[in-house]
């Protein structure tokens, strides 16, 4: 079977679910020390733009706000949320992107490390049914602010996509991957077609260097469909 695996923040909306979500959070009164919050968030999402960031340390601090909450209060507040400040983000090209390998009859995966609570939603909203993300605990109904298994980050992401593919009892005949991430290289650098889009400064040089497609959604370039290449877009000025 062919795959078609999408990172998701930043590479299919314009911007990061998890920081919107931290804003929007903190917009309902869900947090303590908005402030501290927000300013610790921040400089957490630089050292992930570096690749210097310990996803537990950022798990730890932006999920606590949903300790003792009831899943489905949780889940309502994330669908308003998605379409309010997610769904407007959505670049067109992404869309028509996915639609395009439906079309070929790629299986679509949305892996990402971010929480499922705000990764499902979104999934849903591009019309795809298979998510791998951080897993959350939940007890009686009630999230704890704890994690579940292993985190889908950085080589974290191989070992599920791995665990997943046993799973659903799967051969991967030919896997794409499309991130905007360096933290997605130990990921892309085993995909038989690694695809960037709109690339981290570090995640364009190796573009660069090894010969992958670079999309850039943003600004005054825009992607389009070239049947030259294989059926995969290319940038077109």
């Amino acid at each position: 079977m062919r795959f078609a695996l999408f990172d998701l923040d930043d590479t299919l909306p314009d911007g990061d679910c998890s920081a919107l979500w931290n804003n929007w959070m903190v917009e309902r009164g869900w947090v303590t020390s908005p402030g501290e919050f927000l300013a610790r968030t921040q400089s957490m999402n630089a050292a992930y733009h570096a690749g210097r960031l310990r996803l537990e340390d950022y798990l730890a601090l932006t999920l606590a706000p949903l300790a003792g909450r009831e899943v489905d209060e949780v889940s309502k507040e994330v669908a308003t949320f998605v379409s309010a400040r997610i769904v407007p983000r959505l670049f067109p090209q992404g869309r028509e992107l996915l639609a395009r390998h439906q079309q070929q009859g790629d299986r679509l995966l949305l892996i990402s490390a971010s929480s499922r609570h705000l990764v499902g939603p979104v999934a849903e909203a591009l019309g795809i049914d298979d998510v791998i993300s951080v897993d959350l605990v939940s007890e009686n109904g009630r999230f704890t602010g704890e994690t579940r298994g292993e985190l889908s980050y950085r080589a974290g992401k191989v070992a599920r996509l791995n665990a997943w593919l046993a799973e659903q009892n799967m051969i991967a005949s030919h896997v794409s991957f499309y991130s905007d991430s360096q933290n997605d290289l130990p990921l892309l650098s085993r995909v038989d077609r690694a695809i960037t889009v709109n690339p981290d400064p570090v995640l364009a040089e190796v573009a660069r260097v090894e010969g992958w497609p670079c999309l850039q959604w943003r600004g005054n370039k825009a992607a389009g469909f070239d049947q030259a290449a294989n059926g995969y877009f290319t940038i077109v000025t």
